[in-house]
């Protein structure tokens, strides 16, 4: 499956906005609320937990001859997540990031995060001058 940037994008934004210091989210729910394709959803969540940026969040359990969807809750953002969710936050600089990928196949998260920290850090640095 392929994995969508922009869920994972609205994925940590959502987050970010419903996870406290008491309280986790439910993935299942957050799944079921985002605007994309259940499975795509859950499968940019299960790679965010990964990759280290999530706490918790959706696994897939095997048994024999079957894979069951499990949706554990999420009840963080790390701080690898954060600094990735900070890169991309702004939308100016995000759409400048996708299109400057748009002509390539394939696009890691870490890729991602670097396109978009130079077009960060060139706003950053016309800002100043």
């Amino acid at each position: 499956m392929k994995l969508n940037h922009e869920c994972v994008r609205k994925c940590l934004l959502v987050l970010e906005e419903n996870i406290g210091v008491t309280n986790a989210v439910d993935s299942n729910k957050l799944i079921n609320t985002l605007d994309y394709d259940k499975d795509e959803a859950f499968y940019a969540l299960q790679k965010l937990s990964e990759e280290g940026f999530i706490i918790g969040g959706p696994t897939v359990l095997y048994t024999i001859g079957e894979a069951q969807k499990h949706c554990a809750p999420i009840t963080g953002i790390t701080w690898k997540g954060h600094e990735y969710l900070d890169t991309i936050r702004d939308d100016k600089i995000w759409k400048k990031a996708k299109s400057a990928t748009s002509s390539l196949k394939s696009v890691s998260l870490s890729v991602m995060k670097d396109v978009a920290s130079h077009f960060l850090t060139e706003y950053i640095k016309g800002n100043l001058m």
